[in-house]
């Protein structure tokens, strides 16, 4: 009897990628798009997500093989497939790549990733206020997040929403038809560059009133980031219930080489005896090749860790240095409170002493 090939899981490429295919595209605005994917069932598990990850493309350009990161903006509890939407930007390679996908096409992607999530596991989470800030198509994870919450619990909800102007308001429609199903829960507020010129301190403390003690979660351009963050400190709000979301473009294969190449010589001569890894409450003693990143030696040793584009800037392998030290080569994704927690990216991250423990997050 012959091999039933549909019952059997697509392999990952040599870069970790899957092979999907585009089954609907929505012009949002004139200068945003989003793009459907279809999952086979024996890729469901794998592409399984939380509300506010993102899915990291690998797209051909020029010779080069050049890695981005978008946020779903669909809910996996209301969405039946996936949706990333993205926007062209100026002089954006992928951006304007991604934004001339077809139906039909077929994207190199990896699985989801991130932790711009809502923690659902607290059992007073109902009580408490959920804001998000969203500016340009930094709404996509956090309407990802709202619409899941308007699913799963009965949480009050604000949107604050940043644009350009009125033609840039993405998800404009679907907004509205969430707003007239949830009026006592959902609040949304636009501000508009054109109308109220760009978002200032003194805005988001009038947008806050009335919402302290919540979540907030904050994504868009860096600074109307460093705005809302900055406030929401000064106002004594936990930096712990502060979530942001920043991407960054990685540079390409060609320098990410170069900067591996360098960092892998600086620690061959760092010898470390014991790397005690913590994964899905089991402990493991591995041993590390001289030079070899903590993923990398995890790997070896056959652990299955979390990991997705393995160059520093998606955020999945982030894991805690409880004992021991490390040399982080390269980080677009940790903040400065989450470096002097401890936390660091075993892809990017090599032990400089004879004995060294991690814990990935359960």
């Amino acid at each position: 009897m012959g091999t039933q090939l549909q019952n059997l899981t697509p392999a990952p490429s040599s870069t970790g990628s899957y092979s999907l295919q585009v089954c609907a595209v929505v012009d949002e605005t004139l200068d945003a798009r989003s793009l459907v994917l279809d999952i086979p069932p024996s890729l469901r598990e794998r592409f399984r997500y939380k509300p506010g990850q993102f899915l990291s493309f690998r797209v051909p350009l020029a010779g080069k093989l050049l890695t981005r990161c978008y946020s779903m903006a669909s809910s996996p509890v209301v969405d039946a497939l996936p949706k990333v939407t993205v926007k062209r930007v100026d002089g954006g390679r992928v951006s304007n790549w991604m934004n001339d996908v077809q139906v039909g096409d077929w994207l190199e992607v990896l699985p989801p990733a991130g932790h711009f999530c809502l923690d659902e596991e607290q059992p007073d989470e109902d009580a408490r206020p959920l804001v998000l800030f969203g500016g340009g198509s930094g709404i996509t994870p956090v309407f990802s997040i709202l619409k899941s919450t308007l699913h799963n619990s009965t949480r009050p909800i604000k949107l604050i929403y940043a644009n350009r102007d009125e033609a840039s308001v993405i998800f404009k429609d679907e907004l509205c038809r969430l707003i007239k199903a949830h009026p006592d829960r959902l609040h949304v507020v636009h501000v508009l560059d054109s109308v109220q010129g760009f978002l200032t301190d003194a805005q988001v403390r009038h947008l806050l009133r009335g919402s302290a003690g919540g979540d907030y979660f904050i994504c868009g351009p860096g600074p109307f980031m460093d705005t809302v963050e900055r406030t929401l400190l000064a106002l004594g709000e936990s930096a712990g219930r502060i979530h942001v979301e920043r991407f960054v473009s990685p540079p390409d294969p060609d320098q990410l080489l170069a900067e591996e190449a360098v960092a892998r010589a600086a620690a061959l001569d760092s010898h470390c005896e014991a790397l005690i890894v913590e994964l899905d409450g089991q402990q493991h003693e591995i041993t590390c090749r001289p030079g070899d990143t903590l993923l990398q030696s995890c790997k070896a040793a056959g652990l299955d860790v979390p990991s997705s584009c393995e160059e520093g800037f998606c955020g999945a392998c982030m894991c805690v240095v409880q004992e021991g030290q490390t040399q982080l080569a390269r980080n677009d994704v940790l903040s400065q409170r989450e470096l002097e927690e401890g936390w660091t990216l075993a892809c990017q991250s090599r032990p400089t002493g004879a004995r060294v423990r991690l814990k990935f997050p359960d």
